[in-house]
């Protein structure tokens, strides 16, 4: 299949990004409106951004599809492992723990991708 180019990938990037911000706004309001916007990009925050960052850092040569279909499922896979291991360890599971365990997923892909390149 067709690659696509890194200047392709950037808006969607840009896109996902807005979104991760919108999400974060939208979880500090609690309205009608806002409750059905927040599930909807709550959604994508926990079931595509942090297997979609992961699959970024770590698979290169590997096809959008490929990449998206990742995504999900390492999404599907870690975020609910992290989620619940918190638990265990006492933290109480609300909307603010759960996004920042996800910033925490993210950051600490990144983290482990700084010190594998070394």
């Amino acid at each position: 299949m067709k690659m696509i180019s890194e200047k392709k990938l950037r808006p969607y990037l840009i896109t996902i990004g807005v979104l991760f911000l919108l999400a974060l706004v939208l979880t500090l309001f609690d309205y009608n409106l806002w409750t059905t916007i927040r599930a909807v990009f709550g959604s994508v925050l926990v079931l595509f951004v942090p297997g979609f960052v992961i699959v970024k850092l770590y698979f290169k040569e590997i096809d959008i599809i490929e990449k998206v279909a990742l995504s999900f499922a390492l999404s599907i896979a870690i975020v609910p492992l992290v989620v619940f291991y918190l638990n265990k360890l006492g933290m109480r599971i609300n909307t603010l723990n759960s996004f920042l365990s996800i910033v925490g997923i993210i950051a600490v892909s990144f983290v482990v991708k700084r010190f594998v390149k070394k």
